[in-house]
């Protein structure tokens, strides 16, 4: 039984943070969002990110080849969660270690900015051109930027995947 003093999963509203922190760095200037992925995360130059925008992550509006159908064993959602999992990957693993190297294999499927489609993989792509944009972490910005100015009581904490890297788009606690 959860008590006001126990911390919390809370899944994906870790995106509004991870939103959030994107527009108060537009707002600043730091982060512009007309602006390739790829301007700020080169490493995403193989990928469906290419040629997307920084608003278009926002927005959620990228054309990905991505299912985030938690009822189908089979969907790609599985595939990030087994590449951000943070456990030792079975001797037979063949797939992406951490969130980043699984968003280097995102496959692009349409034309970006026409469609919204909700896909964990974007807030996980904009934690990555964030941290990029300001050399900081997801986590080190949004304790600067927001919780530290909002009168918590409680620290917070983001889970990881195995190489250290912030869960964006759901691992906020």
């Amino acid at each position: 039984e959860l008590t006001e003093h126990d911390v919390h999963a809370v899944m994906s509203l870790t995106k509004s943070f991870t939103g959030t922190l994107a527009s108060i760095l537009v707002a600043e200037g730091t982060l512009d969002e007309n602006k390739l992925v790829t301007f700020y995360v080169p490493e995403l130059k193989n990928s469906a990110y290419a040629d997307a925008t920084v608003r278009q992550v926002m927005d959620m509006t990228t054309a990905l080849q991505y299912s985030e159908d938690y009822a189908d064993p089979n969907a790609d959602v599985w595939k990030f969660s087994n590449a951000g999992n943070p456990a030792q990957k079975p001797a037979d693993y063949k797939g992406p270690i951490g969130y980043y190297e699984y968003l280097e294999t995102v496959k692009k499927e349409g034309k970006h900015g026409e469609i919204f489609g909700y896909k964990t993989v974007n807030a996980d792509a904009l934690g990555w051109i964030i941290s990029k944009a300001t050399n900081k972490s997801i986590t080190q910005l949004l304790s600067e930027k927001i919780w530290s100015k909002i009168g918590m009581e409680q620290d917070a904490y983001y889970q990881v995947d195995g190489k250290g890297i912030a869960f964006a788009g759901g691992g906020f606690n």
